[in-house]
Parts: C-alpha cells; structure tokens; sequence
C-alpha cells in the first residue's frame, strides 16, 4: 500500500486549488465547445434522472469530449484518490454554503 500523502497535499486549501484549477479549465472547454455547453447546460434543467440520461448520451455521441472533460477533470480524481476521500470533492466544498 502507499504511503500517506503528507498533510499540505490533502488539505482543504489544496483541495480548493485543484478545484479551482479544474473549473478554470472546465470553463474554457466549454467555451471553445459551444455545442457542448449548450447540451450540458440544456440538460442541467430537467429533472435529475432525466439530466443524468442525457449526460450520458450526450457523452455517448462524443466519445472524444468525454475523453477530453476526464482528461481536465483528472487531477481532481487524483486528489480524491490520494488522499482517501469518501465523498466528492466538491460535495464537500457545498457543505460551506450551509455555513
């Protein structure tokens, strides 16, 4: 098994970092792949099962960006992964809005 990540690489300052790198990169995405984002944005309106059918197909039809969107979205996996989280990320950032 490996060894724990030292405490400066799983805290929440760094977990705020790579989100926030993250959704930079997300958001430029999205704005070079018009299409995308208006699929995405589209389906973000529906009810959360219908949602989640469309992301799905959507991502179907364009194997590619979803390759890609893993591809940005792989250092926030890694921080989950590393540093042993349970919930996503960014679930747990939300919490802060009850605050």
């Amino acid at each position: 098994m490996a060894p724990a990540a030292t405490v400066a690489d799983c805290s929440t300052a760094t977990l705020a970092k790579t989100i926030s790198s993250v959704t930079l990169q997300l958001s430029d995405y999205f704005a070079a792949h018009p299409d995308a984002d208006s699929s995405l944005l589209d389906a973000t309106r529906q009810p959360a099962f219908t949602a989640m059918s469309q992301f799905d197909n959507y991502f179907k039809e364009h194997p590619d960006q979803a390759d890609a969107l893993r591809g940005i979205q792989a250092p926030l996996a890694a921080f989950k992964d590393r540093c042993g989280l349970q919930v996503a990320p960014t679930d747990a950032l939300a919490v802060l809005n009850g605050v």
